[in-house]
């Protein structure tokens, strides 16, 4: 961690700050997840990138689900989805069928191989948000991770409902 870049709290506050504050903390975990990955042979083998990790969490979480509805829940371009779902079908991580009901969408869901490779990568995520969270205590971990929960479901309700 730079020290250095930290702002200290006694410090004025400038507009903004907080949306920048949150991009540095999303790259934060983006190069220590992807660094993280590094280590994992199996990975590298699968050809996984760090956008595999959310794209099959929220395929577990919703399946069978469109590429377009995984996308509105991550906030990734469509077209970047379905480079992630190439990934995760040429490692066996998923199936992308047609939707019965609607020809022009894909329908994905988890194979017995994604299933596997998720709880592993469950693990390497554990780690990275051990690493990202280390200088908070229990009990702001837990509010912290609540009202990031608060701040992600408000905006991603309506695509819920949309998708």
């Amino acid at each position: 961690m730079v020290a250095s870049s930290v702002v200290p709290p006694e410090a004025p506050r400038r507009p903004g700050q907080l949306a920048s504050a949150i991009t540095t903390l999303s790259l934060i975990s983006r190069r220590l997840f992807k660094e993280r990955l590094a280590h994992e042979p199996w990975t590298a083998e699968a050809g996984l990138r760090a956008p595999c990790y959310s794209v099959l969490t929220w395929i577990d979480r919703l399946e069978p689900v469109s590429q377009k509805r995984v996308s509105d829940q991550i906030a990734h371009d469509p077209s970047d989805i379905v480079t992630v779902v190439d990934i995760l079908e040429r490692a066996g991580f998923v199936a992308r069928r047609r939707d019965p009901d609607d020809r022009r969408r894909y329908s994905l869901s988890l194979t017995s191989a994604g299933r596997d490779a998720l709880h592993r990568l469950d693990v390497v995520a554990l780690e990275v948000q051990d690493a990202v969270l280390a200088p908070l205590g229990a009990r702001e971990r837990t509010i912290f991770e609540r009202l990031m929960h608060v701040v992600i479901e408000h905006h991603t309700e309506a695509t819920n409902v949309e998708s």
